[in-house]
């Protein structure tokens, strides 16, 4: 049946509805404010939907976060399902046309410039988001890459080093190193990240590289489909014939029989024409229950590599980085850049996620960035602690324990009798609190955030060494856990 075309006048009432319908699906009104609200709608129509929003990294955040609430919304005011499409202010700049071996390694060398838009990749090797050109369009949709994650957006640490080193290899000889490459680790960690900068930097090597990035419960759903509607042929042709396969969390074929049968025989078609797989997980292939012993003894044939958490100093990187994408010239505060980075150790979306809400908050509420404005937007990211697991508590608890008056814990003396109940004092704060390094610094009379390091670092090498001191300290948390 057909469905009545929108009139013009009343696109404006229409889109008005579809903000109201997706205000009412989002658990938080700050996430509507900061990636609805300024969304204008410049063509409404239940064919297709063409929506303005400010900068390339709205479009990121809305197609990961929220394009199933969106597409809801417009399902329930249009009555039917259009075409979305996004139409950055400042989109992305394309690649350059130069692809000689020489111009590619004068690129990969080349730190990334910041760039004027508020948001977007290094300009060298970032494919544009709305191109004019529908065939680079095309390219992009074929591929399913993010603009935003290439290699040069990615910020290497000690909790990463190895896997991007393996990453890199793979995209500089797909097919012939590490094939499969199985990257896994939590939530958050960069593996898609990973993924989708192989896919981009293929590409830009070898541009008509058949390239395809795919989530394993798309893939399981496409199959299905494929089989309901008699296109299981189409559907191998489409996984069977690309140079580098990337499959996204694949403990999502845990458990489904038919899928993992069809990426078995999917997965032996390209090892055997030499092409690159590589897949991601969150847990080790021997870690995932449900996954056939088939399937991992090939993910075992390849290279395994695993991603950490981020220590504090790549995390502080993660958020300078992410400034210079936010705008040229665009500097926080260092104590700003240390408190959050100390805080949200989860992982980086959240880490990415708290400086983005900052940034934000500043922007619409016309607020300098500061550390007051900073910890009011830490409040909705961590949690508040128990009470009774208060700073005065912890280190009345540890002088108690350790003999030791509270003022001379305080106090600027370095004897054994006093610096180490001290130090296990400052690892408590840091284990059972939110508390920053610098918060705790200067609680201590202003130590350093380098001098609060230290001391939970040896304190952590004592608790592994030492036995009776671990049961010491042990039982220091009982007592204070117990309330």
């Amino acid at each position: 049946m057909a469905v009545a075309p929108v009139l013009p006048e009343d696109q404006s009432r229409l889109w008005e509805q579809v903000l109201s319908s997706v205000k009412q699906r989002l658990a938080s009104h700050q996430a509507f404010e900061t990636w609805f609200r300024p969304i204008v709608a410049r063509e409404l129509s239940p064919q297709s939907v063409d929506l303005e929003v400010p900068n390339a990294f709205f479009v990121d955040w809305i197609h990961e976060h929220h394009l199933t609430t969106l597409r809801a919304a417009l399902t329930e005011v249009l009555g039917a399902q259009p075409e979305i499409r996004f139409s950055p202010l400042e989109p992305v700049a394309p690649p350059p046309a130069a692809t000689t071996p020489a111009a590619l390694s004068s690129m990969e060398n080349r730190a990334p410039a910041p760039s004027p838009a508020p948001a977007g990749p290094s300009p060298a090797n970032a494919p544009m988001i709305g191109a004019a050109d529908p065939k680079a369009s095309r390219l992009w949709l074929e591929s399913q890459l993010n603009p935003r994650l290439v290699f040069e957006t990615f910020v290497v640490g000690g909790s990463n080093r190895f896997t991007h080193a393996a990453c890199r290899a793979v995209s500089e000889r797909p097919g012939e190193v590490y094939n499969p490459l199985f990257i896994f680790g939590g939530s958050g960690l960069g593996k898609t990240h990973l993924l989708h900068a192989i896919g981009h930097a293929v590409k830009t090597r070898k541009p008509d590289a058949r390239v395809h990035y795919v989530p394993a419960e798309r893939f399981t759903n496409e199959m299905i489909f494929a089989i309901q509607h008699g296109q299981t042929l189409a559907f191998r042709n489409k996984y069977r014939n690309v140079d580098v396969l990337l499959i996204d969390d694949v403990q999502f074929l845990a458990g489904k029989q038919s899928t993992q049968e069809e990426f078995f025989y999917t997965f032996n078609a390209l090892r055997d024409a030499h092409k690159q797989i590589v897949v991601t997980a969150d847990k080790a292939p021997k870690d995932i229950e449900g996954l056939e012993e088939r399937l991992l003894s090939r993910f075992n044939q390849g290279l395994i590599a695993d991603i950490q958490h981020p220590d504090l100093e790549t995390r502080i990187a993660i958020l300078r980085n992410r400034c210079e994408q936010e705008g040229a010239g665009l500097r926080l505060p260092d104590d700003v850049l240390l408190v959050l980075a100390d805080r949200i150790r989860g992982n980086v979306r959240e880490l990415e996620g708290c400086l983005v809400r900052l940034l934000a908050v500043s922007s619409l509420t016309q607020q300098e960035i500061t550390m007051e404005l900073a910890e009011d937007v830490l409040m909705q990211y961590v949690d508040a602690e128990p009470d009774h697991l208060t700073p005065e508590r912890i280190v009345a608890t540890v002088g108690e324990r350790f003999g030791v008056k509270v003022d001379a814990l305080m106090s600027k003396r370095r004897t054994q009798l006093v610096a180490q109940p001290r130090q296990v004092a400052m690892y408590l704060l840091r284990q059972l609190t939110d508390l920053s390094l610098v918060e705790i610094g200067r609680i201590f009379g202003g130590r350093d955030h380098t001098t609060v390091m230290y001391a939970c670092e040896r304190i952590a090498d004592r608790i592994t060494a030492e036995e009776a001191f671990r049961e010491k300290v042990n039982g220091l948390i009982s007592t204070l856990a117990s309330g």
